[in-house]
Formats: C-alpha cells, structure tokens, sequence
C-alpha cells in the first residue's frame, strides 16, 4: 500500500516537459568593444534626472501616467494576469448546482395509468454536480507553468515599453531643444544678414559699389528665411511627438534648460556582456515565451495518456416540494471516468510536432534578442564615446570660423578683402554653428540610447512606479 501510494504521488506530481535550463549556443563576449569610464550606480537610479533639467523629469512622469501604448501593455498584463486564473481553475474540483420545477399531465388516450394514479404530476430535483480531473501527467500543470511565464513575459514586455517611452521623451526633449537653439541661430544669423544687405544697399546708392553685393546679400536673406522655416516646421513636428507620447493633444510644451544647459554625466552605466541577461526586460521577455514554449510540449505529450475524471452527484427528486428534502427523496452517484484517444488521424502527434517546432522558434527568437542587445549596447557606447569626441571637435571649429568672420568682417570693412571672402566666413560660420548644435544634442541622445540598450534596475524602478489597476 505504501508503495502504491508513493506510485501515485510520483505520478500526480510529474510533468512530461524538458526541463528548462538556461542556455546560450554561442560564445559569450567577456567585454564590450571599447572601454570606457563606467560607473554601475547610474544604471539603477532614474537617470534622467542627471541630467539636471525639472521640466523633462516632470514630462517623463507625465508619459508614465497617460501615455496609451503603455496603458494597452498594463491592460495586456491584467488579460494574462486572468487567463492564468481560468487555467489554473482546472486544478480544482469543478462544483456546480442545478434544480428544476415542473407540471405535466399524461395523454389518458395513450397511455394505461394504474388505478388511482393521477393523470397531472410535479416534478422536483435540486442536484450538486461535482467533478475533478486528476491531473496524472501534469498537463493542467503544464499547462500553468505556460500561462504563468505568459504572464511574466507579458510584465517584462510592459517595462519595455516604460524603457522605451522615457528614452524616446528624453531623445524627443533632447531633440527639441536642439531645435530651438538652431531655430535662434537662424533667426539671429537672419538679423545679422539683414543688416549686411541693409548696408549693401546703401553703398550701392552712394555708388560705392555695383548691384552684384546687393544681390549675394539678398539671397543669403532669402537662404536663411528658409532656413528658419524649415526648422520651425521640425519644432512644431517635435512638439508634437513629444505631446502623443505624454498623452496629450498636440500643443506648445513648456521649455525647460537650454540645450548647453543640460548635464553631461562625466560617466555612463556600465554591466558585463553577461549581467545584460538580466538587465534588459526584451531578454527577459523573449526567455519566459521560450519557457511557457517549452511548458506547451508538456500539454501535448500528456494528450497521449489517458485522462481520468472523478464524479459526483448528491441531490433530491420528489413529485411534492415538502417531501424533495426528505432522506426517501435523496439521490446520489460516484464514479470514475477514463477517457483515451485511440485513433485521431495524426491529430496528437501533429500537435505534438507543432509545439516542438514552436519551442525552437522561441528558442532561436531569445538568442537573436541576445545578440541584437550586444549590437546595440556596442552601437551605443562607440556612438557616444565618438559623439563626445565630435562635440569638442565641432566647438573648437565654431570658435576658429567665429574669429574668421571677425577678421573677415574687419578687413571687407577696411577694403582689404572683397564681399565673397566676408560672405565665405559667414556661411561657415553659420553652418558651424548648426553642426554644433546637433552635436551637442546628438551627444545626448547616443547617451539615452545606451541607458535604452543596458537597461537596469531604473527600468523596474519606473515600472513599479506606475499606478496599476487592483
């Protein structure tokens, strides 16, 4: 007897899935491609607010709270979060109630009734139905593990979307303010050549000189009006993006520091190659679909075996209601059901092959995350250290065309050098300036995208801040 029941516990709590064991089929990089200064604490802690400006950090839990790709993710959570309920309702016994009253009266014509027997009748039963699948081969078991790594998936697909959302509100901030800044550029350059053509003018008139400047002034107006409005339609389209992502309808969003305001962090996060596994919720997405995968073959192989049930009925039947609850009027039944496929024209097997084939498509789709998580930490990290480097270019070149211009401007004034020369420095200048700009604000953004392509504890911190249905 002990035997018999050491059998059936051993059979109660098997599962016939592979066990799941963490696995990489290539070699893992035991560093990045550069080195760089890295400090770890940044990567846990909401980075943005490193970067000194309020305005952003308040747009970032602006987007947190309304954004609508992020509230169909925690809605998509709450339908996995359900389904793994009604699958795990199999686990238990199945109760349920039915009762039922009626009247009738027999055809006197055909049918015999017995002396004294009434041709009308009531009829009374109130029944409890129970039932319970014993889950010998684990495929009600199976089946949880599967729904279970659903659900977390389904959670870590939600923090993807928060780390995308508050990198793409930095970025589009970011962007922004790139904007402004080349939009006051334009508009003084615009000014300033305003003024150019203004004197131009008047020496033509005094006969100083031929219609030629007059014309070269003119155009570098009209160039640099349409300069302006083509940046002033990239401020109104950021402004924009930057509202949809808070949830917002289009408007004119507050600014906060100035571009060359922002902090630089002197640092960036930094985590071995193999800690990226755990730090990035896209992995961490793509592992549990391969385990709820893998718990899919443990459904499809218990289909084989036989399925037995447990059954039961406890009630009363009565033709009066106050004789229905009397023990005459008391009705019950046991039993056990057994049900086996027998022939099912491929049906199992088929399914069998089909969560297999499903199990090595998961499989191979978590090690292409993988390897797409090194390519973009690598992308970030030389994209950022070059950026830097590109930056410092750009603000040594602004400053020698700025002393050119001087010169220039000086020695056209003096006679020395013709109108070209003048109109050269100040082209260079002009788009120096611009080049700059976008330097500083690219230097920002390659920094967000390496915070998106680490991940961290941030991102777990920014998700346990949003504010989740009960």
């Amino acid at each position: 007897m002990r035997h018999l029941n050491v059998i059936l516990l051993f059979l109660v709590s098997c599962t016939l899935y592979p066990k799941y064991v963490r696995e990489v089929e290539f070699a893992m990089p035991s560093d990045w491609r550069i080195e760089f200064c890295e400090m770890n604490e940044l990567g846990n802690v909401n980075w943005w607010r490193n970067l000194g400006d309020p305005v952003l950090d308040g747009y970032i839990q602006e987007a947190l709270g309304a954004n609508q790709d992020l509230q169909v993710a925690i809605a998509t959570v709450d339908a996995f979060a359900a389904q793994l309920g009604v699958v795990r309702s199999q686990l238990f016994p199945q109760i349920s109630g039915s009762g039922s009253a009626g009247r009738a009266k027999v055809s006197q014509t055909t049918e015999q009734l017995l002396p004294g027997e009434p041709a009308i009748n009531n009829a009374y039963d109130l029944v409890l139905n129970a039932s319970f699948q014993l889950d010998i081969w684990g495929q009600i078991r199976s089946a949880v593990d599967a729904a279970k790594a659903q659900l977390y998936a389904s959670i870590e697909t939600r923090r993807t979307v928060v780390l995308t959302l508050i990198s793409s509100v930095a970025s589009t901030y970011v962007l922004m303010r790139q904007f402004d800044e080349q939009l006051r550029i334009a508009k003084e350059t615009k000014a300033a050549r305003d003024e150019s053509y203004r004197l131009a003018v008047i020496r033509f008139e005094l006969g100083l000189t031929s219609m030629l400047p007059v014309d070269q002034a003119k155009s570098e107006v009209e160039d640099a009006q349409t300069t302006i409005d083509q940046i002033a339609i990239q401020v109104a389209l950021t402004e924009d993006l930057l509202c949809f992502l808070m949830g917002k309808a289009p408007m004119t969003p507050e600014r906060g520091k100035l571009l060359g305001e922002i902090y630089m962090p002197p640092c960036v996060p930094a985590y071995l190659p193999s800690e990226l596994l755990n730090q990035r919720p896209d992995i961490l997405a793509a592992e549990q679909q391969l385990i709820a995968a893998n718990a899919q073959i443990g459904v499809a192989r218990a289909a084989f075996f036989p399925n037995f049930s447990l059954t039961g009925q406890y009630g009363a039947e009565g033709t009066t209601w106050h004789n229905l609850f009397t023990k005459p009027s008391s009705i019950w039944e046991y039993g056990i059901n057994l049900l086996q496929e027998i022939f099912t024209g491929g049906e199992l097997t088929n399914q069998l092959r089909f969560t297999e084939a499903q199990q090595r498509e998961a499989l191979h789709q978590y090690q292409s995350t993988i390897l797409n998580a090194f390519k973009e930490v690598n992308d970030s990290l030389i994209s950022h250290r070059i950026s830097l480097d590109l930056e410092r270019d750009q603000k040594i070149k602004v400053d020698t065309l700025k002393d050119y211009l001087r010169l220039s401007w000086l020695r056209y004034q003096n006679g020395l050098v013709d109108y070209l020369t003048f109109l050269d420095a100040e082209r260079q200048f002009f788009r120096a300036e611009l080049a700059y700009t976008e330097a500083q604000a690219q230097s920002f953004t390659t920094l967000i995208d390496l915070y998106k392509a680490l991940g961290g504890g941030w991102v777990v911190a920014a998700d346990c801040s949003l504010e989740l249905p009960e």
